[in-house]
């Protein structure tokens, strides 16, 4: 009998008939990110625990036979990072229960299988939030997913990225003992998890945008506020196409009015025109549209406070820019004047900018940068692209941001990318292409979250790590996960011994 069956009659006796599949349909069904340049690749089996302590028990029978395992949350990952090419696949769909809400001193304990739409209705109804809510890929997205690849969403330009809600959490680590650990407060046996510092060294930060490469987080523990009764959205159109004033507006924004800002995202110039082009309800009159649209919402526990961000928004806003309308674009848009914020918006927000052009689906190359740095980096972009403008797969747009968003000090998430079919012939290509924009990104400064296997490796190919950052990353390794068998393909690293420089490329200037 082969090592995978013996392995898989093992897990079986832990997690039952149920929960275990080395069916072809089911594999197929799991072999897919959403994404267009990897092709399909097959686990040898799903395994779908129910306890912190069956996935202990899985990776003492991964390791027993060398196995690798990669762990997978919702699974709409852009970058190759919840997929097994062989292995056993960990589903942690099932551990979906909010174990305690705190209203008193403001944290919960969940499951990490949990989605963000379950969590945040529970939370709805007792009028508290996470603050940020979540990935751009929706409320079908776990909380484990976006601790994993330190996501930003809905509510970052306040509340930060979603390990800055992060009180700690309990992981089991890869190595043969299937170690079960908490972190923050936490690690304190006597504690309630309800602070991060100050118990031992910060080792929640190790488990934090790890990708699934340093553990398996199974619980998590994250603060709670107060959901603010009053909320406003602003829109503005700038009167021309110029990065410089939209670094100046984004400076004074988080200048003046700061914690007023619960989200600030702007949408480029050419974005703005495709989602005119795409809309089926059109106005007869042609829209004016000149310049990148800033989306604008504020937040007050007081009406009277929210009045004067209001005005703040007003007076910086008022010589570089016009009020704006979707409906100047699409007659079916919501507008200002009638908008409530509902978690419906929050979830359906991030869906038009995720693919711009549908069936075409995003290389996704979302990065953070300075907020003054913009002007330099949208050049620079642009001169990417008009260089390797024939290496583009057939009809491909590049964009150098579907979307921008403020997030906390002086700095913004970049979401941007190019797309492609989801067709053999082009992944190669697609591929190619995809790492090298990546690396040209890392060149100029910017900061990836999202590190599955695309964006991980891309940066290890970049040269980006020191020798002894990357010696550093691999003896952390080495010391939870001794077999490297926990997401072996993500930043090159599949062994100890491994020889990272012969991955490094060097791109033109």
């Amino acid at each position: 009998m082969s090592k995978i069956k013996t392995a898989f009659n093992e897990i079986k006796n832990i997690v039952g008939d149920d929960f275990i599949t080395d069916k072809d349909f089911m594999k197929a069904a799991y072999s897919r990110n959403v994404d267009p340049a990897f092709p399909d690749r097959w686990a040898d089996m799903i395994v779908r625990p129910e306890s912190t302590e069956e996935v202990s028990e899985i990776v003492k029978i991964a390791n027993k036979y060398k196995i690798p395992m990669v762990p997978r949350g919702g699974g709409a990952d852009l970058v190759g990072g919840s997929v097994s090419d062989g292995g056993i696949l960990i589903d942690l769909t099932r551990m979906n229960h909010v174990i305690d809400i705190n209203e008193t001193d403001y944290y919960c304990e969940v499951e990490c299988g949990i989605t963000w739409g379950a969590l945040l209705a529970e939370l709805q109804k007792k009028e508290l939030t996470t603050g940020v809510l979540g990935p751009g890929s929706g409320f079908s997205a776990t909380i484990g997913g976006g601790l994993s690849n330190s996501t930003a969403g809905f509510g970052s330009t306040k509340y930060g990225l979603v390990p800055d809600i992060c009180l700690g959490v309990e992981v089991v680590l890869p190595d043969p003992k299937g170690t079960i650990m908490r972190t923050g407060a936490a690690a304190n046996k006597y504690a309630k998890p309800f602070c991060r510092y100050g118990v031992a060294p910060d080792f929640t930060s190790l488990f934090m945008g790890d990708v699934g490469t340093l553990g398996i987080k199974t619980k998590a523990f994250l603060r709670l506020f107060p959901d603010t009764p009053y909320k406003k959205q602003m829109l503005y159109i700038l009167h021309e196409d110029n990065y410089e004033t939209v670094y100046k507006l984004m400076h004074l924004l988080r200048k003046k009015v700061n914690e007023g800002l619960h989200d600030v995202f702007v949408v480029p110039l050419r974005v703005v025109q495709l989602l005119g082009t795409f809309a089926i309800n059109k106005p007869k009159k042609r829209a004016k549209l000149r310049g990148p649209v800033f989306s604008i919402l504020l937040e007050a526990l007081d009406e009277k406070i929210l009045e004067r961000y209001q005005e703040l928004v007003e007076d910086i806003m008022k010589n570089d820019t016009r009020p704006f309308e979707w409906q100047e674009i699409d007659l079916d848009a919501e507008s200002s004047k009638d908008w409530k914020f509902n978690l419906k918006y929050a979830f359906n927000y991030f869906n038009k900018y995720i693919s711009v052009m549908p069936p075409k689906i995003s290389c996704t190359t979302c990065h953070k940068i300075p907020i003054s740095a913009l002007p330099e980096v949208e050049k620079s972009s642009r001169e990417f692209d008009k260089k390797h403008i024939n290496e583009f797969p057939p009809q491909s747009i590049s964009l150098f941001a579907t979307v921008i968003f403020l997030v906390p000090n002086g700095n913004c998430v970049v979401v941007g990318g190019f797309n492609a079919d989801n067709v053999d012939e082009h992944r190669e290509r697609s591929m190619n292409l995809w790492h090298e924009k990546l690396r040209h990104q890392v060149k100029y400064g910017g900061v990836h979250y999202w590190l599955g296997e695309a964006i991980s490796q891309s940066i290890v190919e970049a040269n980006a790590y020191t020798p002894e950052f990357y010696q550093f990353f691999k003896d952390i390794k080495k010391t939870v996960d001794p077999n490297y068998l926990l997401s072996p393909k993500k930043f090159h690293m599949y062994s100890y011994q491994e020889d990272v420089s012969k991955y490094i490329i060097s791109d033109e200037d």
